[in-house]
């Protein structure tokens, strides 16, 4: 538990990339520009939902890749938040495993990131699968939502958030 708030904020995070995206992106708190829009469109949202959910667009906005693949049965406010900072600039694919998804692939091309919620109950057995896979080299988890990133260049490393 210690270790898990000593990095809450990147503080011990060696790595200049991991601290910053673990500062600037996993636990921003700055508004960005279309979470007044999407806020108005989803009024009935609980805070929890929606700060996972703004999350979630900061995690997109970040890696910028050309598509979302999701596994799973998102809500439409998850949807509406994955999509609505989608760019054509990169090319890294981002999965998004939404609770009880059933099964995931087996292989991921360099630069992927994937998403995956509820790693402590209905998604354990995925996110078990998906820490055995010697490709994922950052692996970040925050106790109800885990984040891997694989990318060749990197050591493997896993930050308890």
């Amino acid at each position: 538990m210690i270790r898990r708030f000593f990095h809450r904020y990147g503080f011990g995070i060696q790595s200049p990339w991991a601290y910053s995206l673990v500062r600037n992106v996993l636990f921003e708190s700055l508004g960005y520009y279309a979470f007044d829009d999407l806020r108005q469109r989803y009024p009935n949202l609980s805070p929890k939902e929606r700060k996972r959910n703004e999350q979630l667009f900061r995690i997109v906005n970040h890696f910028k890749p050309k598509s979302v693949e999701m596994i799973g049965n998102p809500d439409e406010a998850t949807k509406d938040y994955l999509h609505a900072s989608l760019s054509t600039f990169h090319s890294p694919l981002l999965y998004y495993i939404a609770p009880s998804a059933q099964s995931i692939p087996t292989a991921f091309p360099d630069g992927t990131v994937i998403v995956a919620d509820d790693i402590r109950k209905s998604n354990t057995n995925i996110w078990e699968q998906l820490l055995n896979c010697p490709q994922a080299t950052a692996i970040f988890e925050m106790g109800y939502r885990g984040m891997l990133v694989f990318d060749p260049k990197r050591v493997r490393q896993v930050y308890m958030l």
